[in-house]
């Protein structure tokens, strides 16, 4: 009949989640939900759902710091003589005087639960137990590396995706755009759902999707409305506005600036209409930011292969440099020239 899940499954579901809650992740920004449908057993359906819950959460992408089996250790005693069995079957848990449940990691355990029926247990079995269920769980962690060892690198296809983006505050008004409009233009373009949050004098930046490319284009486009230009970057640009003393060009989305006409080309160009065109794309490096205005000047030149007579120029310009260090004596030798005039003036009167 359909009913809802019994005091048994409910017990059996808290063991699993206190087992696999300790190997997750603080920050993982995920809500995870892992349903075990068991169809049929003759052991510890706990414990099996422990180690299938495992591996799931490394199949999905949930990088767990270490897998996770379990084992039920069982007993039977007369008072005086016991014996602890491995991995119980339903009979041996059904005759049996003990139903003790321990799961762990390679390291150690992470979880208990144990129903005896008879008056306490002594600490020589408990300790046998401990020990006995640290070999049977070493061995199923074996089996199941078999099969799964480590979380996958990312997400499977089908998982929904969150990616968190941190940016100043005063930025937080450049990716949500006037009445909502960047960031509404990003959500379409990129089939994103994106929440901008303020905490700490931060500004949290939460992309949500399906697909990791979506993703991947979001976090670019936002990237490029937040970049602070820096000396020395370069750029794909696009020409927009061509002027004649040089051309507007575009990069990372809306950011624009001048590349002066002497910036173009090592060669003289006479009219930028000629050599330009609106649409032209090329590379730029950013050689400088106005300190009031903000205006960027960027240059085409700089990315050029600099042609040979402007090579021979720049090496002669450093030769001539060396040969300029030694002109520093002039004024020695002009010193050395009045005293000798000095000299002949008075053998003169002599």
């Amino acid at each position: 009949p359909m009913r809802g899940p019994g005091r048994r499954e409910v017990g059996h579901g808290n063991l699993a989640g206190r087992s696999l809650r300790k190997v997750l992740p603080e920050d993982f920004p995920y809500t995870i939900r892992i349903t075990s449908d068991v169809l049929e057993s003759n052991g510890s359906s706990s414990m099996a759902t422990v180690c299938s819950g495992s591996m799931a959460l490394m199949d999905a992408g949930v990088p767990i710091k270490n897998g996770v089996s379990g084992i039920a250790m069982g007993l039977i005693t007369d008072g005086e003589k016991f014996a602890v069995l491995s991995d119980i079957l339903g009979d041996e848990d059904a005759i049996g005087d003990m139903d003790f449940k321990v799961t762990g990691t390679k390291n150690g355990i992470v979880a208990c639960q144990m129903d005896i029926k008879i008056d306490g247990l002594p600490y020589d079995i408990l300790e046998k137990a401990l020990i006995q269920a640290k070999e049977g769980r070493a061995h199923i962690l074996g089996e199941m590396n078999k099969t799964i060892e480590h979380p996958r690198e990312d997400l499977k296809e089908h998982a929904p995706r969150i990616t968190e983006l941190v940016i100043k505050t005063d930025q937080i008004g450049e990716v949500i755009g006037p009445g909502g409009k960047v960031i509404q233009e990003i959500q379409k373009n990129t089939n994103t759902t994106i929440t901008i949050t303020e905490v700490d004098d931060r500004g949290l930046v939460h992309i949500f999707s399906t697909n990791k490319e979506d993703i991947e284009a979001a976090v670019e486009t936002i990237k490029q409305i937040t970049y602070i230009p820096r000396i020395g970057d370069e750029f794909d640009a696009v020409v927009k506005t061509v002027m004649p003393y040089g051309v507007f060009v575009d990069f990372l989305g809306k950011k624009s600036g001048l590349v002066h006409v002497s910036e173009l080309s090592y060669s003289r160009i006479e009219n930028v209409e000629d050599a330009v065109k609106v649409g032209d794309k090329f590379r730029v490096k950013l050689i400088d930011i106005d300190p009031k205005t903000k205006k960027l000047r960027l240059s085409r030149k700089a990315l050029l292969p600099k042609p040979d007579y402007i090579k021979e120029r720049e090496e002669n310009r450093q030769k001539g440099h060396h040969r300029g260090g030694n002109r520093d004596h002039r004024e020695n030798r002009g010193n050395n020239r009045n005293h000798r005039s000095n000299d002949n003036r008075n053998k003169d009167n002599k």
